[in-house]
C-alpha cells in the first residue's frame, strides 16, 4: 500500500502493517482513500496514542516474560526479538509525513 502527501515522498507499506496502522488512525480499511488536510491533526493524534498503547502493552509483555523465564534468558530469545521490527518503528515514516503534511496543510491519501 502507498501512502501519497505532496509534504513528503511516498510510503510504501505491506497490506497488514498499513491496514494496522490505518486502524489506528481512526480510519477504515477502504482502499483507496485519503484524510483531508483538516483532519491529518486528528489522524496523526489517534496514531500516536494507538502506537503508545501498543508500545506500553508491549513493555508489560516483555516484563512479564522475563519475570516468569528468569533473567538468565538463552541467546536465542534475544536473537529472536532482534529480528521483529514493531509497529512502532515501521510507523515512523509515517508519523513524520502525518506531521510534514499538518505543517504544510496537505492531504494524504493511500492506494
Amino acid at each position: 500500500m502507498t501512502f501519497k502527501s505532496k509534504a513528503s515522498g511516498d510510503l510504501i507499506y505491506f497490506k497488514d502493517a498499513a491496514l494496522r496502522l490505518l486502524q489506528l488512525m481512526g480510519r477504515d480499511n477502504k482502499v483507496p482513500s485519503a484524510l483531508y488536510a483538516e483532519d491529518v491533526s486528528t489522524a496523526l493524534i489517534a496514531l500516536q496514542q494507538g502506537l503508545a498503547a501498543i508500545a506500553e502493552a508491549e513493555r508489560v509483555k516483555a516484563e512479564q516474560t522475563k519475570a516468569e523465564q528468569g533473567w538468565d534468558e538463552p541467546a536465542d530469545n534475544e536473537q529472536n526479538s532482534k529480528a521483529h521490527i514493531s509497529l512502532n518503528t515501521r510507523a515512523l515514516p509515517l508519523l513524520e509525513m502525518l506531521q510534514k503534511a499538518h505543517k504544510k496543510q496537505c492531504p494524504v491519501s493511500w492506494e
